[in-house]
């Protein structure tokens, strides 16, 4: 993201897709306090990979000590020195010009502003209330207990103790390189389980059309085998789609002897371990479906190898 510093007051400004600057409090991203200044003074936006500034003033603005007069639009480039109405008045330096990213703005005094750039939980690892990615559709989807919602700019997510609001960098697909990994639908994506018989060590595979992803051991995986199990059960006994793996959250809660927020930190060490895997992607797959209180694993296409139970059944995708 783009940053502009305040060279008086060392105060450092992320910007918006399209970030406004000036004297008025419920219209300004950032306020202006000169006198000189108008209620909306300048906008600084995204164009077609440039970073541009434009003029909307009565008292102009500067870029290296040359005015910029009103209506007029100024490319922007690192290190350039903005003033606005003055001279005289504070100076702003621009520190970054990288392509914008959807933001978190906060609405609660004292949170700082997040960048969104591939999974991100609220309010933090240790409560991992609120989990942020991009759905396989290229969308922004917020996770709660509650289920999962398509995030639009303007969104409020978080907590009343702590909120944040959602701005979308619409430009983002723009700025996508040409290398970037396509991932495969959930419909292509298939998990292998490979489990000890005393269930103590749990190994699985991720396979995505023709990839293969070797996720190792983890502590983590024999929450997702339970879920696994659970929905190659249902798909046993006849249940529709829609219907098949869902478990209730405090039974399963029981079953595995931790607290939700134990198991919500599980799913996103899972997820993270994803990310880490496939950096090279924008678009991730996402093994862990919720709805109020219940929760499921996202694919029909599992294999179980091992275990207590010497599962070793494979799913047709139904």
């Amino acid at each position: 993201m783009a940053k502009i510093i305040n060279l008086n007051t060392e105060e450092q400004v992320t910007l918006m897709l399209q970030h406004l600057f000036g004297r008025h409090p419920n219209s300004s991203h950032t306020l202006l306090f000169s006198p000189d200044a108008s209620r909306m003074h300048a906008t600084i936006f995204w164009d077609r990979g440039m970073w541009v500034l434009q003029d909307s003033s009565s008292n102009g603005t500067y870029v290296n000590g040359k005015l910029i007069h009103r209506g007029s639009a100024h490319h922007l480039h690192l290190g350039d020195l903005i003033n606005f109405a003055s001279l005289s008045g504070d100076t702003w330096r621009i520190v970054d010009l990288s392509p914008p990213n959807s933001l978190l703005i906060p609405v609660t005094p004292g949170l700082p502003t997040v960048v969104l750039k591939d999974l991100t939980v609220l309010p933090n690892e240790d409560q991992p209330e609120n989990t942020l990615y991009i759905s396989a559709s290229g969308h922004w989807v917020c996770e709660s207990e509650s289920g999962v919602s398509v995030l639009k700019t303007g969104d409020l997510v978080g907590s009343r103790e702590q909120a944040w609001r959602f701005i979308e960098a619409s430009a983002t697909a723009e700025t996508l390189h040409n290398d970037v990994l396509v991932l495969a639908t959930v419909e292509q994506t298939s998990i292998q389980f490979v489990v000890s018989q005393n269930e103590e060590h749990v190994a699985m595979k991720l396979i995505m059309g023709e990839q293969e992803y070797d996720l190792g051991q983890r502590n983590h995986h024999y929450l997702l085998l339970i879920l696994a199990r659970k929905r190659l059960e249902d798909i046993a006994q006849g249940l529709r789609a829609s219907e098949q793996g869902w478990i209730d959250k405090e039974l399963l809660s029981k079953m595995l002897g931790q607290s939700e927020n134990h198991i919500n930190i599980q799913i996103y060490r899972f997820r993270k371990q994803i990310v880490k895997l496939l950096s090279n992607s924008t678009r991730l797959p996402q093994a862990i479906e919720r709805r109020t209180r219940e929760i499921r694993f996202a694919y029909d296409n599992v294999e179980i190898t091992g275990g207590a139970e010497f599962i070793a059944v494979k799913s047709k995708t139904v």
